[in-house]
């Protein structure tokens, strides 16, 4: 988020004077939150009692005797943890951050208003089945209890910091729609190709279309397997054991020539992505923030059943983005089908990762490339197909924003392919405008998103946490449409599997990387791929399955998939940790999750080694590197020395010749640049233009590791044995509203830690940070699970923070130290250990 308006600042700053000056106000105003956790409550939206056990991490058990119970009662538990973040959440959904916080957010609302996300999960609502329909208003009455039983200073510390600068607020009734207004953000944090659409067109005006393409490499699939290695489509269904077929080829979009002449508008149109907030993670990163997950078959472990393991890597954030909990129903029946537990959303009824009694499974993202941008010529309003014009569809939103009297009116036009994105910004689009002689067109940029058609994802989750085989797994997975996730699977029986699920465009002409031309049909999207076209993977040869944003499928595949994958580094680490593994135990699989190895460093490092350094005071920093083994540990010396490097390589190979919003941000996609340009010595990215001499790659490395060496001893020491790749690689917590607040005291009161931390981008423990930014940690796992289906009790977890939403109570941040060591607790599920681990019960009764 972007700072909070001065207004507001200043009421803070006077808050945090009072609350400094009369502690025993402070402590009352920081616990009036905290939620009861024992005892007897009445709670009107229940039919019959609920039992709410929590362990000392305050991870909620929950067990009633109907369905619709048990989510009243998890909408009344994630609202007494986490009712700020969730009420958040539904502002920024509707694009209403601006009744918040002022007119500092009015361009994001406008942007979310455009997308018309929430209207989208209005219309969603009937689509889905009459139960999935009952779990969603349940879930909405148990938080309105909890609304209902409390003042809006009791729900949560930021509601007293934020509210003194005006009128009291009062949150509104929670809805079925704020729940699933949500899957919106996340399908938009989570499909990113769109930002890779205008990243590449920016590109090519700029140096042209093969200088373009070469910074976006293929993929090596030689050299790094994909995730599903055989199979194909045959008669219309994906087949995992016939010989692949081979991929159609499809031109890219719209020529430089009008991608030159919508240079304005693709502008335009990108401010999207930094205007709304990262809820999830940063897209500028794409799948370089990486998430991991794999599945061992029995053959391949200690206990003869499968393991099954997931870190989803997000931004990291307090609280974190999961919320753990389990979900009980005491006799387990067809009117009570749930008995599942692992991580949720607050907000969201259900279980989004974990297990149930038969099954377990994970998610990391597909990367699947399901956003088109099209360039509409637009006159007035209306725009053109083919040889004639059309009208653009419009409506009117209204904006509210706090402390002005009458809202904001924004128009948002539509063409048949979507909302045109580049009409928020009406400073650009006027100055378009007016560069226009009369009658004649203009440039717009339309945005095509399957997640824009009403779904059934919902329904899909409930499914997940039900199904007790493959084959219910496979249909629950055939309604999630958007976010699209590799979905990886293990039952008690011993099986494994993976399945693709997500609405996927069958286009026409364009192949998706670059823009296409809205006005010319052939490139419109003809419906959407067959579900039993996507691929699936049932007890493979190998014994496991592993997914880590990589390539789903190799080039034979004939449906194109996505664009914006890992380039393999992190899978092919974890598939060569599994080949070579004795069998796996519970100890061995969870220390995978902490491989910290750099394999881009293998077809570095030896050419910097290579280099002539004559300096004795720079060649002290290139022998850091000598007998390197790779990791990134945070004591690394070597680990600190190369990244710093790595970060001058890309400052002086590529800023000279890139716009800043263009410049490289790191990781995975630009080591793997960098990797295709290191057999080129004389490439011409290699020459800095800003110098009258022309340099080669050696100018350039060795230009690097100078400026290294004098940014490390700056930093940190002049002594290369003091450097530690930990002191500069740190990770801060930061709160997503009041976090970057620009006050040190209420920064203190809600961010937590700034911990010394290994791994990095591209890499298993996947760290990641923009380089443009410096180093400090901006994505990471948000949790980690392992499932052991030989003991449901004896599986693993972790979260990023706690469950706990308020600051300052004992569950705000009691796992982080935990996470940030590479260490774990307990994921017990059965009722015993249950009752065992149990410091809180808190029964709710109707009433």
């Amino acid at each position: 988020m972007r700072r909070i308006p001065s207004s507001l600042l200043f009421g803070i700053f006077v808050l945090m004077l009072v609350v400094s000056a009369l502690s025993s106000l402070g402590v009352v105003t920081v616990r009036q939150s905290f939620p009861q956790e024992d005892g007897r409550l009445v709670l009107s939206a229940l039919n019959g009692p609920v039992d709410v056990l929590r362990d000392s991490y305050g991870v909620p058990n929950i067990y009633a005797d109907n369905a619709e119970d048990l989510f009243a009662a998890q909408g009344y538990v994630h609202a007494q943890d986490r009712f700020f973040e969730m009420d958040f959440r539904r502002h920024v959904t509707s694009g209403r951050l601006a009744e918040l916080f002022g007119p500092s957010e009015v361009e994001t609302d406008a942007y979310i208003r455009t997308l018309g996300w929430r209207r989208v999960a209005e219309q969603e609502l009937s689509l889905l089945s009459p139960s999935t329909r009952r779990y969603l208003d349940a879930y909405a009455a148990g938080v309105n209890a909890y609304l209902q039983s409390r003042t809006t200073a009791e729900l949560s510390l930021e509601y007293s910091v934020l509210g003194i600068t005006g009128p009291d607020y009062t949150p509104e009734p929670w809805t079925a729609a704020d729940s699933v207004a949500w899957l919106k953000a996340m399908a938009w944090d989570l499909s990113s190709n769109r930002r890779q659409e205008t990243e590449l067109a920016l590109m090519t005006t700029r140096v042209g279309a093969s200088r373009a393409a070469q910074l976006f490499p293929p993929y090596d699939l030689e050299k790094f397997d994909p995730i599903v290695t055989r199979g194909a489509v045959v008669d219309g269904k994906f087949d995992p054991r016939a010989s692949a077929g081979s991929q159609r080829t499809a031109p890219a979009g719209a020529d430089t020539a009008h991608l030159r002449g919508a240079d304005r508008a693709l502008r335009a149109a990108a401010k999207a992505g930094d205007a709304i907030p990262d809820l999830l993670g940063d897209q500028a990163l794409g799948a370089e923030v990486g998430s991991n997950s794999y599945v061992v078959s029995g053959r391949r472990t200690a206990s003869g059943k499968p393991l099954l393991s997931n870190d989803p890597h997000l931004a990291t954030s307090i609280p974190s983005i999961s919320a753990q909990v389990g979900l009980h129903c005491r006799v387990v029946n067809s009117d009570c089908p749930f008995e599942v537990s692992g991580f949720s959303f607050a907000g969201m009824p259900g279980v989004i990762i974990g297990q149930n009694q038969k099954i377990a499974w994970g998610f990391t993202t597909s990367y699947l490339d399901v956003q088109d941008l099209y360039l509409e010529e637009v006159r007035d309003n209306t725009v053109r197909v083919g040889s004639n014009y059309q009208p653009l569809v419009t409506r009117t939103e209204e904006i509210k924003v706090a402390g002005e009297d009458q809202p904001r009116s924004l128009t948002v036009r539509e063409s048949r392919h979507g909302p045109l994105l580049s009409d928020v910004d009406d400073q650009l689009r006027l100055m378009g405008e007016r560069s226009k002689k009369p009658g004649q067109s203009g440039y717009a940029v339309a945005l095509s998103w399957v997640a824009l058609t009403p779904s059934r994802t919902m329904d899909s989750l409930f499914g997940l946490d039900k199904a007790q085989n493959f084959s219910q797994f496979r249909a629950a997975a055939k309604l999630l449409a958007a976010p699209s996730q590799n979905l990886v699977y293990a039952d008690v029986e011993g099986n494994i599997g993976y399945q693709l699920p997500g609405a996927l465009p069958q286009r026409g002409k364009g192949n998706g990387l670059l823009p296409s031309p809205g006005w010319d049909p052939a490139y419109d999207w003809k419906g959407l791929v067959d579900f039993n076209e996507l691929p699936y993977v049932y007890n493979p040869p190998s014994g496991y399955i592993v997914t880590a944003n990589q390539p789903i499928v190799s080039a034979r595949y004939p449906i194109k998939l996505g664009s914006d994958y890992s380039y393999g580094w992190r899978s092919q680490e974890i598939i060569d940790r599994l080949e070579a593994a004795p069998p796996l135990t519970l100890d061995n699989a969870e220390n995978v999750f902490y491989d910290d190895t750099i394999r881009f460093a293998a077809d570095l490092t030896p050419r910097l080694l290579k280099i002539k350094v004559t300096d004795p005071w720079i060649k002290e920093g290139q022998q850091t590197l000598v007998g390197w083994d790779y990791s990134a540990s945070a004591d690394s010396n070597a680990a600190a020395y190369f990244n710093v490097v790595f970060h001058n390589i890309l400052k002086l190979t590529f800023r000279d010749q890139l716009p800043e919003e263009l410049w490289p941000t790191g990781g995975d996609r630009w080591f793997a640049v960098v990797a295709s340009m290191l057999d080129q010595p004389t490439s011409s990215w290699w020459d800095d233009i800003t110098t009258p001499q022309v340099e080669t790659r050696d100018d350039i490395l060795l230009a690097a590791m100078t400026q290294a060496r004098k940014e490390l001893t700056s930093l940190m020491a002049r002594d290369t044995g003091a450097w530690q790749w930990g002191r500069l690689h740190r990770l801060t917590l930061v709160h997503q509203t009041l976090g970057k607040s620009g006050i040190p005291a209420v920064e203190a009161l809600f961010n937590r830690g700034d911990y010394e931390v290994g791994g990095g981008p591209a890499v298993v423990d996947a760290l990641a940070y923009d380089d443009r930014l410096g180093y400090r940690v901006t994505h990471g796992p948000t949790m980690r699970m392992i499932v052991d289906l030989a003991d449901r009790d004896g599986s693993r977890w972790i979260n990023q923070s706690g469950v706990s939403g308020h600051a300052f109570h004992r569950n705000y941040d009691d796992q982080t130290e935990l996470w940030a060591s590479n260490r774990m607790i307990p994921f017990v599920v059965g009722r015993a250990k249950v009752d065992a681990a149990a410091q809180h019960r808190l029964e709710l009764v109707p009433g």
